[in-house]
């Protein structure tokens, strides 16, 4: 690098007086002028006597590689920038002798501008190329060096001349665009004009995608499932319970979307990436910009300039869908100034909604064109929530509670809610819907689980008793031909049943405290209890891989992500980036059972007392009975003749762990080759009798029998 910046000192301050190799003119006793002295003389006249102007390329080329040297750095492709060094030097001289011979080049300091090289080389090569044939070789010389030294591939070389004309065009359309676009909006400040102009008017650059149009309210009574009649005396609410939206327009107008587009064109174009808007779709929180890329732009670097744009359009947070399923596009959502508020009357009045094909429809919200989303839990059949403190998550629960409130009748449909925060499903108690109060210990909860699996089991023996496949086959035929008397002696249930729903609003709560039975019993009902009419609808708060297992995930098709804390954490509910890019406030992801590709939705906003008063309304409304737990005999009356069997399995069991010193349901299970159930009666049956503890949270259980006292 010294050795550089001497050399490159000495070329800079060469005087063609000061004596060298190349130049005999200088007297002896004369003042050298070079700032190196005799040796800086010496260097500078030789160089560039020896090469010419090409001699400027020595001092660069010492100080990279002594930069490369110092710095411990590899040098890659070393080979091919020998190459081009070795190409470059004689292609430039050749080049600076001939510009010097057609007078082009005037020589000035330097007598001879292509140095005894470049003469040399011109002198042999004129007789057989000619001047022209020697330009056209010191040109292809130059390129090819410059394809060498440089880490680029030949073939963006050969695009470059082609993309600079694009971006050139590009700039001009983008200038008419913006012209024409002014040129538009400048009738609209002064008012309409009372008479059609002569001239046909300038249509805007991007027309946008005319907003849905909003569908009636729907009928206050809604028709009952078809196989099930309504419940005497019970009256389903009124929407006027939930507020209306306020009138007027809110979102984005034509004038921002018109200019968003000309900045986001032009913000591209920055970084040579060419696109052209194509349509916009405004909705009540984002705009979807619906952009063209050019020939020859691949949709990962737009995807990678989401930050890029965010900043130039002074956004929150810019998402790129790439490409738009369907479409030749790629989608650009960009925040609204002010955004709408998604009311959730404004969804349960559409005609999707009132779609009585739904059985357990469950208002989501609105799309980011306006369209509303209605999904039927009972083709989920289970859903999956999470989100970070403050994104919407509660109040879509809330939503989703009060979209089955307002579609089903107790007899129809009932719910069991799980919260183990205690402080937001607690107001539901007292509507005729629960088949249980509300759960809020956590240890509880895991009891109340292992109950539903065991309501299943009941269920699918009823089934196959009465030879039904499912929860609607079995009501139809409980409708059409009622159980006889004697069978009704038994103590077997065979009257219709409901659907139930089981709402866990922090799911993270219950792993801490029990996370084995919590953890065994979701599996269970999530592999099993669609066919017998049980949905469950999970949420947590915490979307790590020790809360959201991937048994849990993979009976969990259906999910939906508000905004979360990093990519980890949407990897992990979604499997793929892009909610933590979200806004928050009930802007949420959503995957269908079925798809890989997300839906972002904005999500239906309810209040507390939009809640109260529903709740109150329900309140008043006859209660059906209570919701059955036991639909089969009791274990004594029904296994009286098996008390031999079960007292010789419980005292093996008992054997086992005490010999052990390990109360596991899951060990009782593979030793004894029973069900989950059958052990889980055991474990419990020797907590009453004092031979193992109870549950303390994540801990095993204690056995308080040694082997001794056995």
């Amino acid at each position: 690098m010294a050795v550089a910046i001497l050399t490159l000192a000495s070329l800079a301050t060469f005087d063609p007086q000061d004596p060298s190799f190349f130049s005999y003119a200088s007297a002896i006793d004369r003042q050298i002028g070079n700032a190196v002295g005799r040796v800086g003389s010496e260097l500078a006249g030789d160089l560039l006597g020896l090469l010419g102007l090409s001699a400027l390329l020595v001092p660069p080329a010492l100080f990279l590689w002594g930069w490369t040297w110092v710095g411990g750095r590899r040098l890659t492709h070393a080979w091919r920038r020998t190459v081009g060094l070795i190409l470059v030097v004689p292609s430039l001289s050749l080049l600076a002798s001939l510009l010097h011979q057609l007078d082009l080049v005037p020589g000035g300091r330097v007598e001879r501008p292509g140095g005894f090289l470049g003469d040399e080389l011109s002198r042999l090569l004129l007789f057989s190329l000619g001047r022209f044939g020697m330009a056209v070789l010191a040109l292809a010389g130059l390129a090819l060096a410059v394809i060498c030294l440089s880490e680029r591939p030949l073939a963006s070389f050969l695009s470059w001349p082609s993309a600079a004309v694009t971006r050139m065009l590009a700039r001009v359309r983008s200038a008419v665009a913006d012209w024409r676009a002014r040129r538009a909006a400048a009738p609209t400040v002064a008012g309409p004009p009372a008479t059609p102009p002569a001239e046909p008017a300038v249509e805007p650059a991007i027309p946008p995608a005319a907003p849905p149009k909003a569908a009636k309210e729907p009928k206050s009574q809604q028709a009952a499932f078809p196989f099930l009649s309504p419940t005497q005396g019970y009256t389903k609410p009124s929407l006027k319970f939930l507020d209306a939206p306020p009138a007027g327009h809110v979102g984005s107008s034509q004038e921002e979307m018109a200019q968003n587009s000309l900045i986001l064109e032009k913000k591209l174009l920055e970084f040579g990436v060419e696109g052209r808007v194509t349509a916009v779709n405004p909705g009540p929180v984002i705009t979807s910009y619906e952009l063209e890329p050019g020939p020859g732009i691949k949709i990962n670097r737009i995807v990678a300039l989401a930050d890029d744009l965010a900043l130039g359009l002074k956004a929150l947070s810019v998402r790129v869908v790439a490409p738009i399923p369907g479409k030749a596009a790629v989608g650009v959502e960009i925040p609204n100034q002010h955004r709408a508020t998604v009311h959730l009357r404004e969804v349960l009045a559409t005609k999707e909604f009132a779609n009585e094909a739904l059985q357990l429809p469950l208002a989501l919200g609105k799309e980011i064109g306006g369209s509303p989303i209605v999904a039927d839990l009972s083709q989920m059949p289970h859903l999956l929530i999470a989100g970070e403190t403050g994104s919407g998550k509660s109040v879509c629960i809330n939503s989703l509670i009060l979209s089955l409130l307002y579609k089903a009748e107790p007899r129809d449909v009932r719910l069991l809610l799980i919260d183990p925060k205690r402080v937001e499903l607690s107001v539901y108690n007292g509507v005729p819907h629960l088949a249980d109060k509300v759960v809020s210990d956590p240890r509880d909860a895991a009891k109340r689980l292992q109950r539903v699996v065991l309501h299943m089991e009941e269920r699918y023996k009823l089934f196959a008793q009465v030879g039904a496949r499912n929860l609607q086959s079995y009501n139809r035929r409980m409708e059409l031909e009622p159980p006889p008397e004697d069978d009704l002696s038994k103590g077997s249930h065979r009257g219709r049943l409901p659907m139930l729903v089981v709402i866990i609003d922090e799911l993270a709560d219950l792993i801490l405290t029990a996370q084995s039975e919590v953890e065994n019993a979701i599996m269970r009902l999530a592999q099993m209890a669609r066919a017998v009419g049980i949905h469950l609808i999970v949420a947590t708060q915490r979307p790590s891989v020790d809360v959201l297992t991937g048994v849990i995930k993979a009976n969990f098709p259906a999910r939906i992500s508000f905004r979360v804390a990093s990519k980890v954490d949407s990897r992990t509910i979604l499997d793929m980036n892009g909610a933590e890019a979200l806004l928050g406030r009930g802007d949420m992801l959503y995957i269908p059972p079925g798809s890989s590709k997300p839906t972002r939705i904005h999500g239906c906003n309810v209040t507390e007392v939009e809640i109260r008063r529903i709740v109150d309304f329900l309140s008043t409304q006859p209660k059906p009975g209570e919701f059955i737990w036991s639909l089969l005999p009791s274990e004594p009356e029904q296994a009286a003749e098996d008390d031999e069997e079960n007292d010789l399995l419980y005292r093996q069991a008992v054997e086992m762990v005490v010999h052990t010193q390990q109360a596991s349901i899951s060990m009782i299970q593979r030793r004894l080759r029973v069900g989950f159930n059958r052990a889980a009666r055991m474990i419990e049956r020797m907590e009453r009798e004092g031979i193992v503890s109870a549950m303390d949270g994540t801990r095993p259980r204690e056995v308080l029998v040694s082997r001794a006292e056995s």
